[in-house]
């Protein structure tokens, strides 16, 4: 009879003890969440740029780079947020260019690739002013025709010159904002995927 009335005497105090312990689990949810070791910006930046730099698909965007940075242009990041994903992270960013030419040369280059060869042969010399001169006659001409494509030529062409025109070399110039990737831990480091990313903005590229 004593054994059974200490049993029930430890009932309340057992009780106690698996309350206590069921309110402690939120509290080692969240411990874990804070164990999770973050990237730093330098590891995010450099997966970001081995993605560009290896993705087939950015092919044409690293001619374009290459076109209005130099061959030695480099991209940045600025990275806006960090969210963990189940064992990846989801990074929101922006973008810019670190000049390594005159903004003047990149816009020649630019005008050069958007101006057919045998109308640029015509031009009277192939300076900025002539491609621009050139370029907001056609901007004009398309108007005629199709005034959205007319119109977006010649804001395209007003924003660059924006961007560019007093640009030196080690400038930083703003391409894109509000990029969004997925990082995963890989072997050899982090492994960076593209995101689409509602709110996208281009800034200093052509439209």
């Amino acid at each position: 009879m004593s054994v059974t009335t200490s049993t029930i005497r430890r009932l309340p105090l057992a009780g106690a003890a698996l309350v206590a312990a069921a309110a402690l689990l939120p509290g080692c949810e969240r411990t874990a969440g804070a164990d999770i070791r973050y990237p730093d910006d330098g590891a995010i930046a450099q997966a970001l740029r081995q993605n560009f730099a290896e993705d087939p698909d950015n092919a044409r965007a690293r001619e374009l780079i290459q076109t209005l940075g130099g061959a030695d242009g480099q991209l940045d990041y600025k990275v806006r947020r960090v969210v963990w994903r189940q064992g990846s992270f989801e990074v929101h960013y922006d973008a810019s260019l670190r000049m390594a030419q005159g903004g003047e040369q990149s816009l020649q280059r630019l005008y050069a690739t958007m101006i057919p060869k045998e109308e640029a042969a015509r031009l009277p010399d192939q300076s900025l002013k002539a491609q621009e001169d050139w370029l907001n006659a056609q901007a004009d001409a398309l108007a005629r025709s199709d005034a959205a494509q007319g119109q977006s030529l010649k804001a395209s062409l007003e924003n660059l010159g924006r961007c560019y025109r007093q640009a030196k070399a080690g400038d930083t110039v703003p391409l894109m904002e509000g990029l969004h990737a997925l990082l995963s831990p890989a072997r050899e480091g982090l492994y960076a995927e593209r995101l689409q990313a509602p709110g996208v903005q281009l800034k200093c590229l052509p439209l």
